[in-house]
Order: structure tokens, then C-alpha cells, then sequence
């Protein structure tokens, strides 16, 4: 029994002796601080591109888009119920982006969703736009080589025009 106690030591020992040996190893290659923060930086830009994700309809045709809005309010609804605020800002900012009289759902919200949850509606809802706005027009940019200047000029127009209302 103590020989196999012995080689168990042996082995254990071998093996956090290899980690340290392998840890220092990666940590002193030139490109590991390089690394690391190529590794955040994209991390980072995924969880900022993710809060962003906003649904989308399937279609564009009118009665989808109905449709669509409706679960988005209703999907809204459930989870400012449950407490979950992001969620619901997300749905309700997609509900407004393809509701007709967006204003006066905007009253409506504000006048039923509590006052946090209302103020990070707002916050979210610039984004939303640009980013709803920045789709639709990669979905509809000509294919010419002078699309994306024109396309770029369509979409700042849009968000400006959006950021008055």
C-alpha cells in the first residue's frame, strides 16, 4: 500500500509541476499580453453586439409584421412581469421600430412601464434604431461601387431623422 501511495505522490507532484512549468511558459510568450487583449476586445464587442439583438420579423409583409408586433408586446409584457427589464426593453424597442404610430405607443409604455424600466427603454431605443436602421439598409443597399457612401449617407440621414421625432 505505500508503494502506490508513494507513486500517487509522485504522479500528483509531476503533475503540478508541469502545470507551473506550463503556465509560466504561456505566460512568458511575446504574444500572450497581445492575445489576452485581442481575446477581451472581441469578447467585449460580442457582449456590446449582443445587448444590441434585437428581434427581427421573418417577412416584411404587412400582416406578419402585425403579427410580429403583437408578440413583441405581448413577449414585453411577460417579462417586465417577471422583473426582467433588458428583456422587456429589448421587445418593446422592437415593437415600436415596426409599429406605425410609434409615438403614441411610446405614451402608452411610459405611462404603464415603471419609471427604471422606462428610462432604459430610452437609453436602449437610440441604438436599436441605428442598428434596425443599419440593417435595413444593408438589406437594400445597391450593389455599385458607390453604395456604401450612399448607403452610409442613407442611414445617417435615417438616424437623424429618427433622433428628431
Amino acid at each position: 500500500m505505500s508503494k502506490t501511495l508513494i507513486a500517487g505522490g509522485i504522479a500528483a507532484t509531476t503533475f503540478v509541476a508541469y502545470c507551473f512549468y506550463y503556465d509560466y511558459k504561456r505566460t512568458s510568450d511575446p504574444m500572450y499580453k497581445q492575445k489576452l487583449r485581442e481575446r477581451r476586445r472581441a469578447e467585449r464587442n460580442k457582449a456590446k453586439e449582443d445587448e444590441l439583438d434585437i428581434p427581427m420579423p421573418k417577412t416584411m409583409d404587412p400582416p406578419s409584421i402585425q403579427k410580429f408586433f403583437m408578440e413583441q408586446v405581448q413577449t414585453g409584457e411577460e417579462k417586465l412581469g417577471l422583473g426582467d427589464y433588458k428583456g422587456a426593453v429589448k421587445h418593446f424597442a422592437s415593437a415600436v421600430l415596426h409599429c406605425g404610430q410609434g409615438y403614441q405607443l411610446l405614451q402608452i409604455l411610459q405611462s404603464t412601464m415603471p419609471p427604471e424600466a422606462y428610462k432604459m427603454f430610452m437609453e436602449f431605443l437610440p441604438k436599436a434604431q441605428a442598428k434596425y436602421s443599419r440593417e435595413m439598409m444593408s438589406k437594400a443597399a445597391p450593389k455599385s461601387k458607390e453604395a456604401p457612401a450612399q448607403a452610409k449617407a442613407a442611414t445617417e440621414r435615417v438616424i437623424a431623422e429618427e433622433a428628431v421625432d
